[in-house]
């Protein structure tokens, strides 16, 4: 410190500053952390003894996220998969582990488990084998896992909560701060006689309210180009309150009210500076009125926040019946070869969060084997995908199991358009949130009840629900026009594309378009623009466009075509 001169003196005592803070930081995360685990596990300790076994489906999941989190595995619950894989209730079958979820903690509940792995062959997807005790484990287990050789199991892989407090401990503030995360979301304690306040209650009606307001203008204005300006002051004012009512709102939730309470302002000013009815002005409300669905939202949250539930903080979860969704492509003629390969439940997840302006917790999709689109290949795929997948063998008992899951949670979103699943989850409509959600709004009326909120999913939308490989680069000498099929198949119409063949022959689909970069090419095609239906999987199953276009890319190259080209004109 002697040899410092001034500045480096400031340096370092900012430096020691700083790295006081992140301490306190770190140190605050963890003593939370400890906190709420403690009572966490005391509460369900309590209740085990006296036999009350109710939060123990929640604490698969819980524990799930706790795990992912920590050991960066990625499981998903088994148990929406009935009885297909007895003694374990989390699996991650990348890595091959399996998770008993209990709060039964003696050394026979860990012997009945393992013996069930090995009876039912649960151990030639999951081998490796770890208990977590719900509550406090015991501090030994009389356990012969020798004798279980086709498992990897021991005493070690049985855990309780005082094991995530260990692990934390050694954590850097940024893995400690993602552990407090789920348990923020999920678990965290309040005071019993605390009281979500009239502040916020007021606040989140008086938001809703404006919302509504916001929409009916918007709406008026598109019917009789005539509105009010006087909403400008409410709109302000919840604007600037907005961020007091985040932690009762889900991420999507909330960038959608601020979206919509913007646009509104603009409205506003629109409607001062024109003295007419401007295309600008229309644009601005059908963009509103596009995000309509939040309004529910809003709704619900009030309701909860009413009761003093913490509104909509978790997210969602979202029942995809995997029978009807793929009628529903299938009626969109994409080929089913497209289909099995390409479509992407995680991606198709992402969309209907958008679709409902909702953020979404946990996603399955459920299918029959008597119906034509169960396919081993595809389910295969999509749990290689992580997506979570449950098989029965016929469509009556999907059926009940998406009835038994709504009975089972609060609110739910549910992908289907089939009347003998909708008309039997209308019988727990009093007791749940319910949406559904519509392709370019193909539900037929009378199947909705009026207690879903529908979201959209517009064709664009649905091409961002594949996967697409990079295009592939085929000398015309080899081009076929099942080789072409895969190209448009794997050229998202989401962006725009040019078909564009080099004097050496090699064809391939670019992202390039127009005139751009263009040294090199022999001859190109009119560039395809964005949703035009040239490229994509509807495209590939167009049989007779991808004849016609092979035909004529063969023709252009016989006779010697340069530089730009209608591909039609050729024919």
């Amino acid at each position: 410190m002697d040899n410092m001169d001034y500045e480096e003196c400031l340096l370092y005592n900012y430096l020691l500053w700083w790295e006081t803070i992140k301490m306190i930081k770190k140190k605050d995360i963890y003593d939370r952390i400890v906190h709420e685990l403690s009572i966490y596990a005391n509460e369900i300790e309590a209740k085990a003894e006296n036999n009350l076994l109710d939060d123990n489906v929640f604490s698969e999941d819980f524990i799930k996220d706790v795990l992912n989190t920590c050991m960066g595995w990625n499981l998903i619950n088994l148990n929406t998969d009935i009885n297909r894989f007895p003694g374990i209730d989390l699996g991650d079958k990348e890595r091959h582990i399996g998770v008993q979820v209990t709060s039964t903690k003696t050394s026979k509940k860990v012997s009945d488990s393992l013996d069930k792995v090995v009876s039912n062959n649960v151990d030639k997807d999951y081998n490796e084998i770890y208990f977590f005790i719900l509550g406090k484990r015991q501090n030994s287990y009389s356990v012969d896992f020798a004798k279980y050789d086709t498992l990897d199991c021991s005493e070690s892989n049985i855990w309780d909560v005082s094991d995530i407090i260990a692990w934390c401990a050694h954590y850097d503030s940024i893995h400690m701060e993602q552990v407090w995360n789920v348990i923020k979301r999920e678990i965290v304690v309040e005071d019993p006689k605390s009281v979500i306040s009239i502040e916020i209650k007021k606040g989140i009606l008086e938001l809703k309210n404006v919302v509504h307001k916001v929409f009916e203008i918007s709406n008026q204005l598109i019917q009789t180009h005539y509105a009010s300006e006087k909403y400008i002051d409410e709109v302000n004012k919840s604007l600037g309150e907005l961020d007091k009512m985040l932690p009762y709102l889900d991420e999507i939730t909330y960038i959608t009210c601020k979206e919509v309470l913007e646009d509104s302002l603009e409205l506003g000013k629109a409607l001062q500076t024109y003295q007419k009815w401007e295309w600008k002005i229309e644009a601005k409300c059908i963009c509103i009125m596009y995000k309509i669905l939040v309004e529910k939202n809003l709704q619900e949250a009030s309701e909860l926040i009413a009761n003093n539930i913490p509104g909509l903080q978790n997210g969602t979860d979202i029942v995809i019946d995997g029978d009807s969704l793929f009628d529903r492509l299938s009626e969109l003629k994409i080929d089913e070869d497209i289909l099995y390969k390409q479509f992407s439940v995680m991606k198709f997840q992402k969309v209907i969060e958008d679709s409902i302006l909702r953020k979404s917790k946990k996603c399955i999709i459920v299918f029959s084997t008597d119906n034509s689109h169960y396919n081993k290949d595809l389910i295969c795929r999509l749990e290689a995908e992580g997506t979570q997948v449950v098989i029965f063998e016929n469509r009556l008992q999907t059926i009940e199991f998406v009835y038994e899951q709504i009975k089972r949670t609060f609110e739910l979103v549910l992908v289907s358009s089939s009347e003998d699943m909708v008309s039997k989850v209308s019988l727990e409509k009093d007791d749940c949130y319910l949406y559904t959600v519509s392709f370019e709004n193909d539900l037929p009326t009378r199947s909705i009840p009026i207690f879903f909120s529908k979201g959209n999913i517009t064709w664009i939308g649905l091409n961002r629900c594949f996967n697409y490989n990079e295009c592939k680069t085929i000398n015309i000498k080899n081009i076929t026009e099942s080789i072409y099929k895969e190209m448009l198949a794997n050229a998202n119409d989401c962006i725009s594309h040019q078909l564009r063949v080099d004097w050496s022959g090699d064809v391939y689909i670019s992202t390039i378009t127009g005139a751009e970069e263009i040294d090199g090419v022999k001859f190109r095609w009119e560039s395809w623009d964005p949703g035009n239906g040239y490229a994509g999987p509807c495209a590939a199953s167009d049989h007779e466009y991808v004849k016609q276009s092979v035909a004529s890319l063969k023709k252009c190259w016989e006779d010697g075509v340069r530089g730009y080209c209608d591909y039609y004109a050729i024919l």
